[in-house]
């Protein structure tokens, strides 16, 4: 009996078609007894041409609870024989299929009414229609979730034995994926309506927004900032702020090391989902750096280098950023980043530090015997009712010699444009505070450039050792042109606002149907939609949407003005339909409705003043060059405002 068991592993083994991938997601499951198909024309052709369901699952490499169904269902010999039996299998990338993903993650938000997230279930009729849709499964009935061993079965015997009912469901689901939800609010409302409805997300006693799991939102935040600057609204500003400090200060921040993990479990950010990925370092530089212009706190300053310097540290190779790392160490999620009592304990004495100075920083950092987070074990956080102990740096260098003899966690080295992009941008930003990140940009910039664009055509992303295969989606268009242009408004080469613009009109063409209104993430058979719904980093149609207006102001170009006000207009329904949700969209629609600002003198006078204009209370500024020792404040039709002195012209913004 063992041997035939063996021989019915073995031949999944060989079945499985994963081994060749590039994804390091896709091949961590190539072992598995399943017969996975990769997404492909040849898996659909099978299920069509056997009748089956498809059990798709969608999730990426860093991703813990992909890890968990993976140990769980995935290697047990059960599960695989009932979804061998009864299904074709596909495992998708999510990281590598961003368009795949998007799609299904919408559609699970419509039907179940729940957050998104990873491993992403789908259970598919050989016509892409979807029967059922879930995040992670238990392989076993648990926590009130019906366990894969019996729903698989359940579900195949529906679809086969009583197409009638299984017909219904997947009608029922249509109905939900087309229904729109929230009434439209007037433009004029915009400001008024996002401060409300955030103001009720808002947890007034741990700060940020919503309670489990608690996301940093960064494009929230922003807006609440910029709407802040354009109504001075108190309510925006305290949001904002009071959440970025409760960020800073908790355990989503990384206290030893610096860089922030993807989400806290719980409203008191104090555990976190111990991922860090490249895009949420990315969205919250900018923001914290912004923070600190206008604050001059040194808390916001110090989040800013540390998060950088981590990156480049633990992401950057070759002058390009690997995407992200896994929130499993040793066995054990969070197992790198977590400390026992006594361990901090034996290394400050080790160190010289007396037990009235460990008592001080083991309760300042939260580090007790008892633990905060499982099994006696504690994620350092910053105790806001404590004062800050004297020999605090010299404890938290000690701390970071603990981790030395642990093993990072694992990191996903694909390269991938468009969060890449991203990361350039921010290294941009970060600038205003330490100048040395200018350079480091400007490097990676080009290295991106040279690496995953060839022979006109720009790639999704780059793997070393396996060719350039995706083309680039939407996504990657939208932040790769965000980064040119910050690269431009950084050195006022033409060559960047010139192939930002080129990249542009290449997007609209491949992703704007006219005649639908419609804008698409991809320009293949899926033609997954893009929305407006900013998830854990903006959406790449509002990213591009304001690529848009920026390229036309900064170069002058009339028709692209119009056209780029029209587009966004055009779209206004729907991005008010989801208010919220979509917060990247809206300072598109207020930066139509305010208009940009764009500041121009000489080279000269705009470099010596960078930081001086990043400070105006006023949030669309935009800098350019012009032949002239004067200040010129422009809008965009006409210049309103000349002056050799800086200062009035910021007064004249600011009034």
């Amino acid at each position: 009996m063992r041997f035939f068991l063996i021989l019915f592993f073995i031949s999944f083994l060989e079945a499985n078609h994963l081994s060749n991938s590039s994804s390091e997601y896709l091949r961590e499951h190539a072992n598995n007894p399943i017969d996975w198909y990769p997404w492909s024309n040849e898996a659909f052709l099978k299920a069509k041409k056997e009748n089956k369901l498809i059990f798709l699952s969608i999730g990426y490499s860093t991703c813990h609870w992909c890890h968990v169904m993976k140990r769980e269902s995935f290697e047990n010999e059960k599960i695989a024989s009932i979804l061998n039996r009864y299904y074709v299998s596909i495992k998708v990338d999510k990281e590598e299929m961003p368009h795949i993903d998007s799609k299904y993650q919408s559609a699970l938000i419509k039907i179940r009414k729940i957050r998104n997230g990873w491993p992403l279930s789908v259970i598919l009729t050989p016509n892409r229609e979807i029967l059922y849709i879930a995040t992670y499964i238990p392989p076993h009935k648990a926590y009130g979730i019906e366990g894969l061993d019996t729903l698989l079965i359940r579900l195949a015997k529906l679809y086969k034995n009583n197409p009638k009912r299984a017909e219904k469901i997947i009608k029922a689901n249509r109905k939900l994926l087309s229904k729109k939800e929230e009434k439209i609010i007037p433009d004029t409302a915009i400001e008024k309506a996002f401060i409300e409805k955030m103001s009720k997300r808002f947890d007034e006693i741990y700060k940020g927004f919503d309670l489990r799991p608690k996301y940093p939102l960064a494009s929230h935040l922003s807006l609440l900032f910029d709407i802040y600057l354009l109504t001075k609204d108190k309510r925006a500003k305290e949001i904002c702020f009071q959440t970025l400090k409760a960020m800073a200060k908790g355990g989503i921040y990384d206290q030893i090391e610096g860089g922030f993990f993807r989400y806290s479990t719980h409203p008191d950010w104090i555990i976190p989902h111990f991922e860090k990925m490249l895009y949420t370092q990315a969205k919250l530089i900018p923001l914290y750096t912004k923070a600190y212009l206008f604050t001059n706190n040194p808390l916001y300053k110090k989040v800013v280098i540390e998060t950088v310097k981590e990156s480049i540290k633990r992401f950057q190779k070759d002058n390009l950023f690997y995407s992200a790392s896994s929130a499993e160490s040793q066995g054990m999620e969070g197992g790198y980043f977590v400390y026992k009592f006594n361990e901090v304990f034996k290394a400050l004495k080790k160190n010289g530090f007396n037990e009235k100075e460990i008592k001080d920083i083991t309760q300042f950092l939260d580090i007790t015997p008892v633990g905060n987070f499982k099994d006696g074990y504690s994620n350092p956080q910053t105790n806001t009712n404590l004062k800050k102990p004297k020999r605090l740096k010299e404890a938290l260098d000690i701390l970071k010699k603990i981790r030395e003899n642990r093993e990072y966690p694992f990191i996903d080295k694909k390269i991938i444009t468009s969060w890449n992009a991203m990361m350039i941008k921010a290294l941009f930003k970060a600038s205003l505070i330490d100048s040395n990140f200018k350079n480091i940009a400007f490097k990676s910039l080009e290295k991106l450039i040279e690496t995953i664009y060839k022979k006109d055509t720009l790639y999704h992303q780059f793997v070393k050792g396996y060719p350039l295969s995706i083309k680039a989606y939407f996504e990657d268009y939208a932040f790769l042109i965000d980064a040119l242009i910050e690269a431009y408004e950084n050195s006022y080469k033409k060559r960047y606002l010139s192939f930002a613009k080129k990249l542009a009109k290449e997007a609209i063409k491949k992703f704007y149907d006219k005649n639908e209104n419609e804008w698409y993430l991809d320009f293949g058979e899926i033609r997954a939609k893009s929305v407006y719904q900013d998830r854990y980093y903006p959406a790449p149609l509002s990213i591009f949407l304001n690529d848009l207006l920026t390229i036309a102001n900064l170069s002058y170009d009339r028709e692209m003005q119009e056209e780029s006000k029209n587009l966004i207009k055009k779209q206004k329904n729907k991005i008010l339909s989801n208010l919220t949700a979509s917060p990247t969209a809206l300072k598109a629609l207020l930066r139509v409705k305010y208009e940009d600002i764009v500041i121009k003198s000489n080279r000269e006078n705009i470099f010596k003043n960078k930081i001086k204009i990043a400070k105006i209370k006023y949030p669309f500024i935009l800098t350019n060059t012009q032949n002239t020792n004067l200040f010129i404040a422009c809008r965009t039709n006409t210049c309103f405002a000349f002056d050799k002195n800086l200062s009035k012209i910021i007064k004249s913004i600011e009034n």
